[in-house]
């Protein structure tokens, strides 16, 4: 067995250096001081939460409040590719040409992407530009038209795409080629109403307000990007505004102002960090698509009456076919609706209140039985007639019912033919069951005010003719009630 070495005075001198007293080891430890480790204010990265939905681990930003100013990150002047059509994205652009003038430095360029003009009207001899063609002319972008981005390269040096409401998929080509991708302004709360038409479905459901979500395009399906920012909610104020007015006065505004101070805080500019997402729908409830809004849509259904001045606010013009006193059938729109002052969202009513006939106690179809029309009409003249009497008041200008029917249209029949549907609801007039309406005249105004459901009615336009007021343009179509039941045509028959 080998002898170990006595040490040396080097030797003892190395040992020392390299094991220290313990009490000296102890000193050259770091102590827990809150100068060393101080304790991080907020998440130092991204924290990892399972998503609910999909169960898959996404990656959100720390749980801070969203109004919290985020530290701007530095971006390269931008080139913008701006894809739109219509007025909510000419509130967008406007913002976004306000900032190019303010700050060049950080908008360098615009270019504006539109779709070709539509042909419409009789003859189909107008051309209907979208509404961004003209505004972008008027601020002298250059602007380029296009219905396919196929074989089409961007203007040069362009490292940035933003798309609103422009109903045209950017390619993951264009994505690619732009340094920093692409974004959108979705008028909704994301996940929350994916699709074309947000707000007018929001509309459509009785939401009470509506959200602004600011995301990145995706490189495979529209409204699935990685949401950026997101706006508290917006109350969809007042009741008696309709669509158009809701979206550029309530929405618009907040829309632009979140994509401006998106752009100046950076959202862009990797690495990207998503704002949480709620799983469900406005106040935890079912999540909603928001598909494209179809002329079927806007085709007056009896289950419509309840809600009808919800529905004229979202969609706008409402139509139904019917048969005027000389039996021939044209389309009836109904151009000019707005909300009774004796009417309130939270009211709730019977169809016959407002203003469908048959209703749940009445008969629900009429045909060609005496009887089965004779209950009906009974049920009018009798109850409807007193119900409107005590809600309205007894006096010379109270308002007298009056019926107009729900008829097949060119598209049932052929439907029918096919053995198709032209609408998943099962209330399709069919020439089988036909309801009717209960338009209410006033007798004071000489049958000047008129209201149907929960609307007063100001103007209706008949296929071929000009619009004029309700009364007046439904003259040949009203079927007045009597007080025994029996009916008689407006023309005489």
């Amino acid at each position: 067995m080998r002898t170990p070495r006595p040490a040396t005075a080097a030797t003892a001198l190395w040992r020392g250096l390299l094991s220290p007293p313990v009490a000296e080891r102890n000193s050259l430890l770091p102590q827990p001081s809150p100068l060393l480790f101080p304790m991080p204010t907020r998440p130092l990265a991204p924290h990892l939460v399972p998503c609910r939905r999909c169960r898959q681990t996404r990656g959100y930003s720390s749980a801070t409040p969203r109004d919290e100013t985020r530290t701007p990150k530095k971006s390269e002047p931008l080139r913008i590719l701006f894809c739109g059509s219509d007025e909510f994205s000419c509130a967008a652009l406007a913002a976004l040409h306000a900032e190019h003038e303010r700050d060049p430095g950080l908008v360098r360029s615009i270019d504006v992407v539109v779709r070709p003009g539509k042909r419409t009207g009789r003859g189909y001899k107008v051309i209907q530009h979208p509404p961004l063609r003209d505004f972008a002319a008027k601020l002298g972008l250059p602007i380029h038209e296009r219905d396919t981005f196929t074989g089409w390269d961007m203007p040069p040096h362009t490292n940035l795409i933003i798309a609103v409401s422009f109903g045209l998929f950017v390619p993951p080509r264009l994505l690619r080629a732009a340094r920093y991708g692409g974004l959108n302004v979705h008028p909704s709360a994301l996940p929350d109403l994916r699709g074309p038409a947000p707000l007018q479905r929001a509309l459509l459901a009785g939401r009470a307000a509506a959200a602004i979500s600011l995301q990145t395009l995706d490189a495979a399906a529209f409204d699935r990007g990685r949401v950026l920012a997101r706006s508290p909610p917006l109350p969809l104020l007042p009741l008696g505004a309709a669509y158009a007015r809701l979206r550029d006065d309530v929405v618009a505004p907040p829309a632009a102002e979140l994509l401006v101070r998106g752009l100046r805080e950076g959202v862009h500019v990797p690495p990207l960090v998503e704002v949480e997402v709620d799983d469900g729908g406005e106040g935890g409830g079912e999540l909603l698509h928001a598909p494209k809004i179809t002329k079927q849509d806007r085709r007056v259904r009896p289950e419509h009456l309840p809600l009808l001045w919800r529905r004229f606010r979202a969609l706008g013009p409402l139509w139904f076919y019917s048969r005027d006193s000389r039996g021939a059938r044209k389309r009836v729109i109904l151009e000019g609706l707005s909300l009774s002052s004796s009417s309130s969202s939270s009211s709730s009513s019977s169809s016959a209140d407002a203003g469908l006939v048959p209703a749940d106690d009445a008969p629900s179809v009429v045909d060609d039985d005496p009887a089965s029309a004779s209950k009906l009409l009974g049920y009018v003249a009798t109850k409807l007639a007193s119900d409107a009497s005590e809600s309205k008041g007894e006096s010379e200008g109270a308002p007298v019912p009056y019926l107009v029917s729900l008829e097949p249209g060119p598209e049932d029949e052929k439907a029918a033919q096919n053995g198709t549907e032209t609408t998943t609801t099962t209330s399709t007039p069919t020439a089988a069951s036909t309801s009717r309406l209960v338009f209410w005249l006033s007798k004071h105004s000489g049958g000047g005010e008129c209201w149907l459901g929960d609307c007063r009615v100001e103007t209706v336009k008949i296929e071929g003719e000009k619009a004029k007021p309700a009364a007046q343009a439904l003259r040949d179509f009203l079927v007045p009630v009597s007080a025994d039941g029996e009916t008689r045509v407006a023309g005489g028959k």
